[in-house]
């Protein structure tokens, strides 16, 4: 599989660190035997041990996660209040990419979206890991935090944040000029599809859209989370029945999705996506490409159609396995290789999305 891009969203800033309570290694192997997909090597299972744990889970599944009662969070449970300076982290090899939340701290201080960042409180953070970072931009409501960052552009600039509480949006309007583009940052349950359809009628009757007009649909930022809800969001744009995909499992486990009915959009689509555009964004984008009715511009996606489920165990710990592989209609899946736009762009566009319009209007009618 390709190189694995590290994804911290650092929204989430007062998250607690593993105390030293002893995983139970017994249940970890009792419920991976019987239910990961693929089935586990036995001896892997045999030699799981406290030490280096997250390192040999993620070597029988990529995916695979052990959660204590203090780190979990539900990926789930909805979006609450969250404090922080308002962005999401990516890690491109030794670079920190900074992604901006509409409305938070950092928004509010002007920093540019995709900015590299490049020191905290003048302090590098050059050859820092990810967590590293993560700390120095941790803090409580009201501090600040000194960031310097290269901006898009390639201009170097320092930027006073304020810490504050916001509630990201899953959806977001983002009009750079006159054309519309609207930036899905995650799929939550219940939650992604209303918000795509209250901000595809907001246009439609506050800037005389319609039906015929493209939209674009920017995937950079969105690293997964609900399966189902990819479903129902890809159901908003194709006719009742359409095949969407098929999900296998342990045992020959295999269902078919449909699109639903009500009512559809059947405006030209055309999907910004990149290497941080995975699972559930990555199949919502497959299925509209395979059905040709989106377009995909960007760069080659991160490679993950699986899913995982979280199961309880002793103690309070939550162990994330993978469970579902997920297959396009005609029988491809993007693990392992992700989806290839139809018009690709270099490492000097990706992440200004001003040119990722201008370069997508060769498929404006």
């Amino acid at each position: 599989m390709k190189k694995a891009w590290a994804i911290l969203w650092l929204v989430a800033l007062l998250m607690a660190h593993q105390g030293a309570q002893a995983a139970p290694l017994e249940a970890i192997r009792e419920v991976l035997r019987h239910r990961l997909l693929p089935p586990p090597d036995e001896t892997a299972l045999a030699n799981l041990s406290e030490e280096n744990l997250a390192q040999q889970l993620k070597s029988i599944d990529l995916y695979t996660q052990v959660f204590t009662p203090q780190d979990y969070r539900a990926p789930l449970a909805g979006v609450g209040m969250w404090v922080g300076i308002g962005a999401g982290l990516v890690m491109r090899n030794t670079e920190a990419i900074l992604n901006i939340y509409k409305g938070g701290a950092a928004d509010l201080a002007h920093v540019p979206d995709r900015s590299r960042l490049m020191a905290i409180d003048g302090q590098p953070v050059k050859n820092l890991d990810v967590q590293n970072i993560a700390d120095r931009l941790r803090g409580e409501a009201g501090s600040t935090v000194k960031l310097t960052v290269l901006q898009p552009e390639g201009k170097q600039k320092d930027f006073l944040v304020l810490r504050t509480v916001f509630k990201p949006l899953d959806v977001e309007l983002v009009p750079p000029g006159t054309q519309h583009v609207v930036r899905v940052r995650d799929f939550s349950s219940g939650l992604t599809r209303s918000a795509m359809r209250a901000t595809l009628d907001f246009l439609a009757k506050t800037r005389n859209t319609n039906n015929t007009e493209p939209i674009l649909i920017d995937l950079r930022d969105a690293p997964g989370g609900d399966l189902y809800e990819a479903f129902d969001l890809a159901g908003l744009f194709l006719s009742s029945g359409t095949p969407l995909a098929i999900i296998k499992g342990r045992d020959d486990y295999s269902m078919e999705i449909r699109a639903p009915g009500g009512p559809k959009y059947t405006m030209p689509l055309v999907l910004l996506v990149g290497p941080e555009t995975a699972s559930a964004a990555e199949i919502f984008a497959g299925i509209l490409h395979q059905q040709n009715r989106a377009q995909l511009v960007g760069q080659t996606t991160y490679g993950k159609c699986s899913s995982q489920t979280d199961t309880l165990l002793p103690d309070g710990f939550v162990l994330r396995y993978t469970n579902k592989e997920v297959f396009f209609p005609n029988g491809d899946t993007c693990s392992g290789v992700g989806l290839t736009p139809d018009l690709e762009v270099d490492n000097n566009e990706i992440d200004i999305l001003p040119r990722l319009v201008e370069r997508a209007r060769i498929f404006f009618p």
